[in-house]
């Protein structure tokens, strides 16, 4: 009555809206059984029967597909304590069928545990029948409400969803299996009956009721999948409800594997024509059956390799999916083998290809039945994959279809006995010429050989045929650029478990190489060059080894990869050139017909390269080899120098080589510095040095040493023009500068040890020659670039440099001074400060060689400042506003106390105060040289320097006298004149004078012999009248 209630209830047939409790109606029908299967005996299942079967047939016409439809997806979170009928029916069918089967297990006599069984075999036989029917009626329910889930799921859904309506389901599975197994119950015929067969029989109805329940031949095969893999999972529990997992001991029986029925559904869905997406997710969910709960077979996977094998030029790819899911080729052998190396050793992922799941589960197959000595099965899966392929069919593949053969052939080694699978898949491999495919595919199949080394290496397998082969290939194609990359690209990974060169790793050194490197990026010859250096690095490693048997390496590294080396480490800039220049000067004493040790070492240390780090590490490198000893001290220093000049003294190679040469006992000769710390901590170690080798020649008395040390610093700058390019245009402007201020600098500390009279190679020669005073300024052109500015700043320098020479005496030294000054004065109107432009002449006159600085200003001031028919020179008052700022700064300087400040006033005036005056009265008035030599005589006049001082007056006053004395009889009215301009800024000057002047008119008009000039005292009156004036103001 209870149970028609809640179907009636389910339908609606009877108002039920103030029912208080569909449970209490499912309880009293549950306790009935209970107490029917807990109280009775034999003697009552007579009279029990009958009734029993009545109960049952209700329970079975109310489990009709109409009915399950409305109830299989009934659940509550509230449990038992819901109120809702389709619940409560639900659950008490499950409870009220699994009691009845119990019920009838508990009287069936065919049960040898039976001990209340029935004695006639007739009846037996029937409840036997009964029960089975039963279970198999059980099994018709669960995968009914299975369905109608399913039908609501997308396939995607598929791989992490539960087929199970609710966890009542679930449990009731699990019940299923463990009363099976309890009970061990036989057909008539003697068949035990098991979970599988009857979980097989049962979808065997589902497959002749297809369209009633909804479902294709395709989602038949996909719903088996899905409750088959949730299913196998039950296997893994205790009785007691505990999950142990897929090693528990009903999990391992044999009769929890369901192999042939899955192979045929399988079968079926392959023949339904499935879609990518179905195919990965039917094949993402037989996957962890197949590898975790089954032993393994290779029926299955060789169901699936008949599927794939005809589609490997398939792309796999899902429409409106990422581009990223596309069958995509590596781009390296070692990305293959990272790849697939790392796919096998995760759970399978259903973003990849269905190809690829499938490939993934061949290869764990293949390992697990190794692993398990089933080496007769494992063969005869290989034979099913190598029977496929024909050379024919290799020729026929496009990129993505031999993309999935390396792929299936990678796994396969990856995961097989590779002992037993290298030949194979390398001949499989080679027999897809490269000179009968298509780039593209030389491409990939190329890839596929390089994945291969790189497992032979690993190995540690001879690869000597297999590099023959393949370079052989690569030569029929005439060493093709891609294909060479992809060759190159897999050298590193060779050499890295080369450990004696003697597996064929040696016949990789070719001419294909340089071939390579010449044509390819920057980027890809990086690798390639780091591949090199790795191979030097095992040669070190193995040395002594070495020696013996792989002279034929070296000769081959000498031959085809030396040349290019010297060649690209002139022009290029890859890091890696200095470190394999120093290998193979470290590794040159292996092959004794080759260039040696100093030879090579020669070469890369003096050569102008455009990477200016180079030199300087190819030395250091050398020098942290085990051939430090071989090298010259004299080209540490030399290339320490240029390193200074060309690069910065913060750069990490320059202080490491400072670190070096510190220590050298050439460094404690040529030098006085007693700590190393003030030159490595120094901001210019370069002007430290120099000026240390400076100081200490002067300082040496012994004439060996000083010659000692001349010879060495000569050696250390020796071919210092080439350290930079020929045309400094192409130069940087900071490098340029340190290159001038290294001159500059050691012509200011070292003059003597860098001039050599007569000798035109001496330093001091090539450096006026090319760079301070070349053929285009001794032409007058002007100067190039920054030029200007350069020797602008190095000038002061240049000229004391010069002053510590002999350049009174020694014509070639006068002239260059003299050059030195004519020649670049004019180019220094390099800015519109007027202090700026006079800066070098400011510190010239500032130094303590008074000698040099009245020599520069007498030239300056004969060179420009004379005059020819009462006209200026062009650069006239470019030289006296220099003047004007010279006398300003000595006025100006602070720092200096009054005796020097007279004496550097006194060496300016000396220099030029006479032929100045010389040009004011020579010169034509509307001359600008005129007014700017008076307004530079008024800021002499008027400086606090003159004015204190009684030298610079008495100086001033001679000159006067001497011009006097030398103009006054041939120019009187342009001497008068003078001295009028001169009155009118310092009378005191002229009224000095004065006597002397009415002696020496005097003296003139004696000579006349015609008594008193009348112009010369009309003059002489004028001046006197304009001292009066000048002295009322």
């Amino acid at each position: 009555m209870n149970i028609q209630y809640m179907l009636a209830s389910l339908q609606g047939a009877v108002g039920n809206q103030n029912e208080q409790s569909y449970y209490l109606r499912r309880r009293h029908v549950t306790m009935l059984l209970h107490i029917v299967l807990q109280s009775t005996h034999s003697e009552q299942w007579e009279f029990l029967q009958p009734h029993l079967c009545r109960l049952r047939a209700l329970l079975n016409n109310c489990v009709q597909v109409d009915v399950l439809k409305s109830i299989y997806f009934a659940n509550s979170c509230k449990g038992n304590e819901c109120n809702i009928p389709a619940y409560h029916l639900l659950h008490g069918l499950l409870e009220w069928k699994f009691l009845d089967l119990c019920i009838l297990q508990k009287y069936d006599s065919s049960n040898p545990d039976n001990t209340d069984g029935i004695a006639d075999d007739e009846k037996k036989e029937t409840t036997c029948n009964v029960l089975i029917e039963q279970i198999e009626n059980i099994f018709d329910i669960l995968l009914t409400c299975s369905i109608y889930l399913f039908a609501k799921k997308r396939s995607p859904e598929l791989l992490f969803t539960s087929p199970f309506p609710c966890t009542c389901i679930k449990e009731m599975w699990l019940l299923m299996q463990f009363a099976i197994e309890k009970w061990h119950l036989k057909f008539p015929d003697g068949e035990t009956l098991t979970f599988w067969s009857t979980f097989n029989k049962a979808m065997q109805k589902i497959k002749g009721n297809m369209e009633n329940l909804g479902l294709t031949p395709l989602s038949y095969c996909e719903f088996y999948n899905w409750i088959q893999y949730a299913l196998v999972r039950l296997h893994g529990y205790r009785s007691n409800g505990q999950y142990e997992g897929a090693n528990y001991t009903r999990a391992t029986n044999e009769d929890a594997q369901n192999y042939e029925f899955c192979e045929r559904i399988t079968q079926q869905f392959l023949n339904a024509n499935p879609s990518e997406e179905q195919l990965r997710i039917y094949i993402g969910i037989q996957t962890p059956i197949l590898l975790e709960w089954w032993p393994p077979k290779v029926n299955i996977a060789m169901v699936l390799w008949e599927h794939f094998h005809k589609k490997l030029n398939s792309s796999f790819f899902i429409a409106g999916s990422a581009p990223s899911n596309l069958a995509v080729a590596c781009v390296s052998g070692r990305a293959y083998v990272d790849k697939y190396r790392n796919l096998l050793s995760k759970p399978p992922d259903a973003n990849l290809s269905s190809y690829t799941l499938f490939v993934l589960l061949m290869g764990k197959t293949l390992q697990r039945l190794l692993a398990g000595h089933a080496q007769h099965q494992a063969q005869k899966l290989l034979g099913r994959i190598y029977t496929k392929f024909s050379a024919q069919k290799f020729l026929a593949l496009n990129e993505t279809g031999i993309h999935h053969l390396i792929e299936l052939f990678l796994v396969l080694a990856l995961c097989g006995d590779f002992n037993d699978l290298s030949g194979k898949l390398k001949d499989k491999l080679l027999s897809i010429g490269l000179d009968k495919i298509t780039g593209p595919k030389q491409v990939a199949v190329t890839k596929g050989h390089m994945a291969l080394w790189i497992l032979y290496a690993e190995h540690q397998y001879d690869l000597t045929d297999y590099i023959t082969k393949v370079l052989q290939q690569l030569s029929a194609i005439r060493n093709d650029l891609a294909v060479s990359k992809i060759i190159a690209d897999s050298l590193l990974d060779i050499f890295d478990h080369a450990d004696t060169f003697q597996r064929g790793e040696s016949l990789l050194v070719g001419s294909w190489i340089p071939n390579f490197l010449n044509n390819c990026t920057p980027v890809e010859q990086e690798r390639t060059l780091e591949a090199l250096h790795m191979m030097f690095v095992k040669i070190h490693n193995c040395e002594q080894h070495f020696l013996e048997i792989n002279n034929d390496l070296m000769r081959a590294l000498n031959t085809s990869i030396l040349p290019f080396i010297k060649q690209q480490y002139v022009n290029s800039f890859s890091h890696w050139l200095p470190i394999l220049a120093s290998d193979f000067c470290a590794h040159s004493f292996a092959v004794t017909d080759t260039q040696n040790f100093q030879k090579l070492f020669s070469y890369f240390s003096e050569q102008q390269t455009s990477n200016r780090y180079a030199v300087t590490q190819f030395v250091l490198h050398v020098l942290e080899s085990e051939r430090k000893a071989l090298v010259d001290h004299t080209i540490i220093m030399q290339v320490w120098l240029r390193s200074l000049v060309l690069l910065t003294a913060n750069n990490e190679d320059v202080l490491k080589l400072s670190k070096i040469v510190v220590k050298l006992s050439e460094f404690a000769f040529m030098t006085n510095i007693k700590d190393e710390d003030d030159l490595l901590k120094a901001k210019e170690p370069l002007c430290i040095f120099i000026a240390s080798v400076g100081k200490t020649y002067d300082a040496t008395t012994d004439h060996s040493k000083r010659s000692t040390i001349a010879n060495n610093f000569n050696a250390y700058i020796r071919n210092f023009e080439k350290w930079l390019n020929s045309d400094l245009k192409l130069e940087k402007s900071e490098v340029t500068f340190r290159f001038y201020s290294f001159i500059a600098i050691v012509i200011f500390n070292c003059p003597s040890i860098v001039y050599s009279k007569s000798k035109i190679t001496c330093f001091f020669h090539v450096a006026f020659t090319r760079y301070i005073l070349p053929t285009s300024i001794q032409m007058g052109k002007p100067p190039e670039g920054k030029l200007a500015q350069l020797v602008h700043k190095i000038w002061p320098v240049l000229v004391q440099g010069i002053g510590r020479l002999n350049f009174k005496s020694d014509p070639y030294i006068t002239k260059t001074l003299s050059d030195l000054i004519q020649k670049w004065t004019p180019h220094f109107k390099i800015s519109t400060n007027a202090r700026q432009v006079a800066r070098p002449f400011i510190n010239c006159l500032q130094s303590d060689n008074q000698d040099i600085s009245l020599f520069v200003f007498e030239k300056l001031t004969a060179l420009f400042l004379s005059t020819q028919r009462r006209q200026a020179d062009p650069n006239a008052c470019l030289v006296i506003t220099i003047y004007q700022e010279v006398v300003d700064a000595i006025s100006s300087n602070n720092e200096d106390d009054d005796e020097n400040a007279v004496r550097r006033l006194q060496t300016f005036l000396k220099g030029c105060s006479f032929a100045t005056l010389e040009h004011i009265m020579m010169v034509d008035e509307i001359v600008p040289s005129r007014p700017l030599l008076l307004e530079l005589f008024k800021r002499i006049f008027n400086s606090p320097v003159y004015q204190k001082s009684i030298a610079l007056k008495d100086l001033i006053r001679e000159h006067l006298r001497l011009l006097t004395k030398k103009h006054l009889s041939y120019y009187t009215f342009f001497y008068f004149e003078l001295l009028t301009k001169l009155c009118s800024i310092s009378y005191e000057v002229v009224e000095d004078i004065l006597p002397f002047l009415m002696e020496e008119i005097q003296i003139v008009e004696q000579k006349r012999g015609a008594g008193e000039d009348n112009r010369i005292r009309g003059c002489l009156q004028k001046l006197q009248q304009n001292i009066r004036l000048a002295k009322q103001k």
